[in-house]
């Protein structure tokens, strides 16, 4: 997530030199035939090129209809990329809630000491695991190396032969939930109740970012865009240089129609980017750095003082 004010205009226009490139060759082509149909006709020869004599009135309509679909697509797509935010930000406060409810609640167990700290680091970092392979499997990611310490070994191996790892720990808890019922860790049954209600909630946040992940907008919202843009950039340069012509200033057709293009470029892109929120890139869900606020916050729950530091933004960039 981008958390700088300005932009690095570099970043930005390193990924769209390709664009760059073609409407700056086309607007010079256009400007080059216009310049040879003025030669031409001083010398007395008719040279008549209909490509340059498009009506501007073509492209402003085309401009409009371009412009609702990017409008409408751009607000669908931020309306998914702050749902996603929304729902990390209930897994932030679910997993704290969890961390002191596994602490208070299990505290009142007549167990000895020793059985429910080990009991309460159990959840705290199978907990921890499952959000980082929640994240791990957002981002599909193949390496899982991460979430090995937190875990048993035998744990590991059998959550690794699983085809959602992240589900299968939470089914997890609930199983090691009602084990900790049953050898007294849990005293009462409405406690392991409230327990069981924070994993529902857990597992409600993990199926909204699933379905945001797995569900993409409706492809003609991304491809009618497409479409319009490349021909909306195409006949630009000859609708502008009608009427930059007879102002004397057709030179002013490259500039211009590269400064109006790029601005209906970079609204489509943007949309793009904020379509899929969970892809770690440099505008998405800071979903590593969540990870990590989250596994402070539950060892600190711990009483541990041998923390991770805090991630902080790189360039700006909060990943």
């Amino acid at each position: 997530m981008i958390v700088r004010k300005h932009l690095r205009w570099r970043r930005v226009v390193s990924k769209s030199r390709g664009f760059l490139s073609y409407i700056v060759a086309l607007s010079s082509f256009v400007y080059i035939l216009q310049r040879a149909e003025l030669q031409r006709a001083e010398q007395g020869h008719h040279f008549d090129c209909l490509l340059i004599h498009l009506p501007f009135g073509v492209v402003a309509m085309l401009a409009t209809a371009l412009a609702i679909f990017l409008a409408f697509r751009n607000n669908s797509a931020y309306d998914r990329w702050w749902e996603a935010r929304k729902i990390w930000g209930g897994i932030v406060n679910s997993s704290r809630t969890f961390g002191r409810q596994v602490m208070t609640l299990t505290s009142l167990s007549q167990e000895p000491t020793e059985a429910v700290a080990a009991y309460q680091k159990e959840l705290i970092y199978r907990h921890i695991a499952w959000i980082n392979a929640l994240r791990l499997q957002l981002r599909k990611e193949t390496t899982w190396d991460e979430i090995k310490p937190l875990l048993e070994p035998e744990e590991f191996d059998w959550a690794m032969q699983t085809q959602n790892h992240a589900t299968q720990l939470v089914q997890k808890q609930g199983l090691r939930l009602a084990d900790g019922r049953k050898q007294k860790l849990i005293i009462e049954a409405r406690y392991l109740e409230i327990l069981d209600e924070t994993l529902t909630s857990l597992y409600d946040l993990q199926g909204k970012a699933e379905r945001i992940k797995n569900t993409p907008l409706p492809r003609q919202y991304d491809y009618f865009p497409r479409v319009f843009l490349f021909l909306f950039v195409t006949l630009l340069p000859s609708g502008m240089i009608t009427e930059l012509k007879e102002v004397d200033s057709s030179w002013m057709v490259i500039p211009l129609a590269t400064v109006v293009s790029y601005v209906f470029y970079v609204l489509m892109r943007v949309g793009e980017f904020n379509e899929d929120p969970f892809e770690g890139r440099f505008s998405d869900t800071p979903m590593t750095a969540l990870c990590r606020t989250i596994e402070i916050d539950m060892r600190e729950q711990l009483s541990e003082t041998d923390l991770p530091p805090k991630l902080e933004p790189v360039d700006g960039i909060l990943m």
